[in-house]
Protein backbone atom coordinates (compact mmCIF):
# COMPACT_ATOMS: atom_id res chain seq x y z
CA UNK A 1 0.00 0.00 0.00
CA UNK A 2 1.52 3.40 -0.80
CA UNK A 3 0.86 6.49 0.46
CA UNK A 4 -0.58 8.97 -2.15
CA UNK A 5 -0.42 12.13 -0.45
CA UNK A 6 3.15 11.77 1.02
CA UNK A 7 4.31 11.13 -2.93
CA UNK A 8 2.17 13.68 -3.92
CA UNK A 9 3.95 16.26 -2.05
CA UNK A 10 7.59 14.94 -2.69
CA UNK A 11 6.74 15.22 -6.58
CA UNK A 12 5.45 18.80 -5.98
CA UNK A 13 9.28 19.19 -4.58
CA UNK A 14 10.60 17.73 -7.89
CA UNK A 15 10.95 13.76 -6.51
CA UNK A 16 11.32 11.93 -9.77
CA UNK A 17 10.98 8.43 -7.98
CA UNK A 18 8.14 9.83 -6.30
CA UNK A 19 6.63 10.15 -9.87
CA UNK A 20 7.93 7.02 -11.41
CA UNK A 21 6.09 5.02 -8.84
CA UNK A 22 2.84 6.84 -8.82
CA UNK A 23 2.65 6.08 -12.25
CA UNK A 24 3.42 1.87 -11.73
CA UNK A 25 0.84 2.29 -9.08
CA UNK A 26 -1.64 3.76 -11.58
CA UNK A 27 -0.25 3.06 -15.45
CA UNK A 28 -2.50 -0.11 -15.65
CA UNK A 29 -5.94 1.10 -14.59
CA UNK A 30 -5.98 4.14 -16.88
CA UNK A 31 -4.50 2.25 -19.93
CA UNK A 32 -7.40 0.13 -19.70
CA UNK A 33 -10.06 2.82 -19.41
CA UNK A 34 -8.46 4.80 -22.68
CA UNK A 35 -8.23 1.15 -24.50
CA UNK A 36 -11.72 0.46 -23.66
CA UNK A 37 -12.85 3.83 -24.67
CA UNK A 38 -10.71 4.04 -27.72
CA UNK A 39 -10.40 0.44 -28.65
CA UNK A 40 -6.85 1.43 -30.28
CA UNK A 41 -4.13 0.33 -28.20
CA UNK A 42 -1.01 1.92 -29.70
CA UNK A 43 -3.42 5.16 -29.39
CA UNK A 44 -4.35 4.50 -25.39
CA UNK A 45 -0.55 4.30 -24.59
CA UNK A 46 0.23 7.64 -26.38
CA UNK A 47 -2.78 9.19 -25.06
CA UNK A 48 -1.59 7.50 -21.50
CA UNK A 49 1.51 9.48 -21.80
CA UNK A 50 -0.10 11.89 -22.80
CA UNK A 51 -2.41 11.70 -19.71
CA UNK A 52 0.57 11.18 -17.28
CA UNK A 53 2.50 14.63 -18.43
CA UNK A 54 -0.46 16.35 -18.25
CA UNK A 55 -1.28 15.19 -14.36
CA UNK A 56 2.40 16.02 -13.33
CA UNK A 57 2.44 19.72 -14.81
CA UNK A 58 -1.10 20.19 -13.22
CA UNK A 59 0.03 18.36 -10.18
CA UNK A 60 -0.50 21.57 -8.18
CA UNK A 61 -3.84 21.92 -8.90
CA UNK A 62 -5.11 18.69 -6.76
CA UNK A 63 -6.92 19.56 -4.03
CA UNK A 64 -7.67 16.38 -2.78
CA UNK A 65 -12.28 16.48 -3.58
CA UNK A 66 -11.69 13.39 -4.96
CA UNK A 67 -9.18 10.73 -4.79
CA UNK A 68 -6.09 10.82 -6.84
CA UNK A 69 -7.04 7.56 -8.96
CA UNK A 70 -10.23 9.12 -10.12
CA UNK A 71 -8.25 12.49 -11.15
CA UNK A 72 -6.17 10.61 -13.27
CA UNK A 73 -9.37 9.05 -14.73
CA UNK A 74 -10.57 12.99 -15.47
CA UNK A 75 -7.80 13.70 -17.14
CA UNK A 76 -7.62 10.55 -19.61
CA UNK A 77 -11.46 10.94 -20.14
CA UNK A 78 -10.54 14.41 -21.22
CA UNK A 79 -7.92 13.66 -23.13
CA UNK A 80 -10.14 10.88 -25.10
CA UNK A 81 -12.92 13.34 -25.71
CA UNK A 82 -10.26 15.41 -27.21
CA UNK A 83 -9.16 12.74 -29.64
CA UNK A 84 -12.35 12.09 -30.55
CA UNK A 85 -13.36 15.82 -31.21
CA UNK A 86 -9.96 15.50 -33.60
CA UNK A 87 -12.42 13.30 -35.36
CA UNK A 88 -10.16 10.08 -35.29
CA UNK A 89 -11.99 6.83 -35.78
CA UNK A 90 -12.24 4.51 -32.91
CA UNK A 91 -10.29 1.59 -34.46
CA UNK A 92 -11.61 -2.45 -33.87
CA UNK A 93 -8.80 -4.14 -33.70
CA UNK A 94 -8.67 -3.73 -29.53
CA UNK A 95 -12.41 -4.86 -28.68
CA UNK A 96 -13.52 -3.67 -25.11
CA UNK A 97 -14.59 -6.86 -23.78
CA UNK A 98 -13.65 -9.41 -26.42
CA UNK A 99 -10.16 -10.92 -26.82
CA UNK A 100 -9.94 -10.83 -23.05
CA UNK A 101 -8.72 -14.13 -23.66
CA UNK A 102 -9.88 -16.60 -20.58
CA UNK A 103 -8.86 -19.95 -19.73
CA UNK A 104 -10.82 -22.88 -21.23
CA UNK A 105 -11.64 -24.79 -24.05
CA UNK A 106 -11.79 -23.15 -27.70
CA UNK A 107 -15.22 -23.69 -27.93
CA UNK A 108 -15.92 -21.51 -24.77
CA UNK A 109 -13.62 -19.08 -25.55
CA UNK A 110 -15.27 -18.64 -29.33
CA UNK A 111 -18.55 -18.49 -27.28
CA UNK A 112 -17.30 -15.71 -25.08
CA UNK A 113 -15.66 -13.80 -27.50
CA UNK A 114 -18.75 -13.60 -29.84
CA UNK A 115 -21.25 -12.58 -27.09
CA UNK A 116 -18.76 -9.75 -26.29
CA UNK A 117 -18.69 -8.94 -30.11
CA UNK A 118 -22.21 -8.68 -30.12
CA UNK A 119 -21.90 -6.15 -26.61
CA UNK A 120 -19.56 -4.01 -28.01
CA UNK A 121 -21.41 -3.78 -31.40
CA UNK A 122 -24.15 -2.75 -29.87
CA UNK A 123 -22.49 -0.18 -27.69
CA UNK A 124 -20.42 1.51 -30.85
CA UNK A 125 -24.06 2.04 -32.06
CA UNK A 126 -24.77 4.07 -28.74
CA UNK A 127 -25.08 7.91 -28.31
CA UNK A 128 -21.43 8.89 -26.78
CA UNK A 129 -22.77 10.51 -23.71
CA UNK A 130 -24.90 7.05 -23.34
CA UNK A 131 -21.66 4.45 -24.37
CA UNK A 132 -19.13 6.43 -22.07
CA UNK A 133 -21.40 6.06 -18.92
CA UNK A 134 -21.42 2.11 -19.11
CA UNK A 135 -17.75 1.90 -20.06
CA UNK A 136 -16.92 3.82 -17.28
CA UNK A 137 -19.16 2.14 -14.82
CA UNK A 138 -20.03 -1.50 -16.00
CA UNK A 139 -16.57 -2.38 -17.75
CA UNK A 140 -14.40 -0.52 -16.17
CA UNK A 141 -15.87 -0.93 -12.35
CA UNK A 142 -15.97 2.93 -11.47
CA UNK A 143 -18.79 3.90 -9.05
CA UNK A 144 -21.82 6.05 -9.95
CA UNK A 145 -19.99 9.33 -7.75
CA UNK A 146 -16.52 8.59 -9.50
CA UNK A 147 -18.19 8.24 -13.01
CA UNK A 148 -19.87 11.43 -11.76
CA UNK A 149 -16.59 13.48 -11.17
CA UNK A 150 -15.12 11.66 -14.49
CA UNK A 151 -17.43 13.41 -16.97
CA UNK A 152 -17.91 16.02 -14.22
CA UNK A 153 -22.02 15.56 -14.16
CA UNK A 154 -24.29 15.59 -11.43
CA UNK A 155 -24.60 11.83 -9.92
CA UNK A 156 -28.47 11.80 -10.63
CA UNK A 157 -27.75 12.69 -14.31
CA UNK A 158 -25.26 9.90 -14.29
CA UNK A 159 -27.52 7.23 -12.85
CA UNK A 160 -30.28 8.93 -15.30
CA UNK A 161 -28.20 8.10 -18.01
CA UNK A 162 -26.67 4.65 -17.25
CA UNK A 163 -30.46 3.79 -16.60
CA UNK A 164 -31.03 4.91 -20.11
CA UNK A 165 -28.64 4.17 -21.73
CA UNK A 166 -29.25 0.11 -20.74
CA UNK A 167 -32.99 0.19 -22.19
CA UNK A 168 -31.01 1.27 -25.57
CA UNK A 169 -28.78 -1.21 -24.99
CA UNK A 170 -31.18 -4.33 -24.57
CA UNK A 171 -33.19 -3.12 -27.45
CA UNK A 172 -29.75 -2.97 -29.56
CA UNK A 173 -28.90 -6.45 -28.36
CA UNK A 174 -32.58 -7.71 -29.38
CA UNK A 175 -32.48 -6.54 -32.79
CA UNK A 176 -29.28 -8.12 -33.52
CA UNK A 177 -30.39 -11.39 -32.40
CA UNK A 178 -34.37 -11.49 -33.82
CA UNK A 179 -32.36 -10.47 -37.35
CA UNK A 180 -29.76 -13.23 -36.40
CA UNK A 181 -32.25 -15.66 -36.36
CA UNK A 182 -34.08 -14.59 -39.38
CA UNK A 183 -31.33 -15.00 -41.61
CA UNK A 184 -30.70 -18.79 -40.25
CA UNK A 185 -34.70 -19.16 -40.54
CA UNK A 186 -34.54 -17.98 -44.22
CA UNK A 187 -31.38 -20.49 -45.06
CA UNK A 188 -33.44 -23.35 -43.43
CA UNK A 189 -35.32 -24.07 -46.59
CA UNK A 190 -32.62 -23.69 -49.46
CA UNK A 191 -30.19 -26.13 -46.99
CA UNK A 192 -33.58 -28.26 -47.23
CA UNK A 193 -33.60 -28.75 -49.97
CA UNK A 194 -30.03 -29.11 -51.05
CA UNK A 195 -30.28 -32.47 -48.89
CA UNK A 196 -33.48 -33.17 -50.63
CA UNK A 197 -33.59 -36.79 -52.24
CA UNK A 198 -33.12 -36.60 -55.96
CA UNK A 199 -31.43 -32.57 -55.47
CA UNK A 200 -28.80 -32.25 -57.96
CA UNK A 201 -25.62 -29.82 -57.45
CA UNK A 202 -25.71 -27.18 -59.59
Amino acid sequence: MIDEAQLIRRIRGGDREACAKLVRHHYARVYQLLARLMRDSHAAEDLCQETFAAAWTKIGTFAGNSNFATWLHRIAYRRFVDWSRAGRRRERGHPSLASQQQAGPPIDRMLIDERARKLDDALDRLDPPLRDVLVLHYLHGLSFRETADVLEEPAATVRWRATKALARLRELLKDENEHELAGRKSREPAEESARAPGATLA
